[in-house]
């Protein structure tokens, strides 16, 4: 992932069909509407199980993994605008980083696809989920990068009404501010384990339901009961 010759072919050479299929498959298989989408890089694609952890608030994982900022402008009609959710969970920008792109750069990447999504869901509620100072940023020397761009986004989001920014870089760290290594895979320390999928779980439960309801979504209770609906057999519209 480090190096701009890698991150240079893996940004115009493999991504570009990447999301090509990806626009294909949902264009054939994809509902028309969801009530959250979330969209981002590996650390989001390979959170298998966020679609249960939200429940009953209906959430459609649509992230890639290898995905930059860039990527994210560029598939987000497909991905997101579409498919005209309430809540937008965005979980990116850590390539960008690894890949050489500065903090202004990667910053403005989520402001671009912001501006995108409001345009056209002005009332739309977006979620930007903190980059992580994982110790595979530390290890090619771009922690600092990660804290910059965190705080450029944070003043971003501060900014706008509809903007919302997470930091769960705490929940990632010891009491002296080395990294928890049971959070991270060992074979690259950047993408992350069962454990810290279920840590951060926590955390996004109790502020997706606060955005879920700023974005006028429906009760909680009737969604959990339509869920039961379609366990037994009916069908549950989003």
């Amino acid at each position: 992932m480090a190096g701009t010759g890698l991150g240079s072919f893996i940004q115009y050479a493999v991504m570009p069909p990447v999301l090509l299929l990806n626009r294909l498959q949902m264009a054939i298989t994809a509902p028309e509407k969801y009530g959250v989408v979330a969209v981002g890089c590996e650390l989001m694609q390979f959170w298998t199980t966020i679609e249960e952890d939200m429940l009953p608030i209906p959430v459609a994982n649509h992230a890639l993994a290898g995905s930059s900022s860039a990527d994210l402008v560029s598939a987000v009609d497909f991905q997101v605008t579409d498919h005209e959710p309430r809540v937008v969970i965005y979980w990116g920008g850590s390539n960008d980083i690894a890949r050489g792109a500065t903090p202004s750069q990667t910053a403005g990447g989520f402001t671009e696809f912001s501006e995108l999504v409001l345009a056209k869901l002005p009332d739309v509620q977006i979620l930007f989920v903190s980059i992580l100072r994982s110790p595979y940023q530390e290890g090619i020397e771009k922690g600092d990068d990660v804290d910059r761009t965190n705080e450029l986004t944070r003043k971003f989001c501060d900014s706008q009404e509809r903007c919302t920014f997470l930091d769960i870089n705490s929940i990632f760290q010891n009491g002296d501010g080395s990294a928890r290594k049971e959070m991270y895979q060992f074979f690259d320390r950047h993408n992350l384990t069962s454990y810290a999928y279920d840590e951060i779980s926590r955390i996004l439960q109790i502020v997706l339901k606060r955005l879920w309801d700023k974005a006028g979504g429906e009760a909680l209770e009737h969604l959990a009961s339509r869920e039961e609906e379609e366990m037994a057999g009916g069908e549950k519209e989003l």
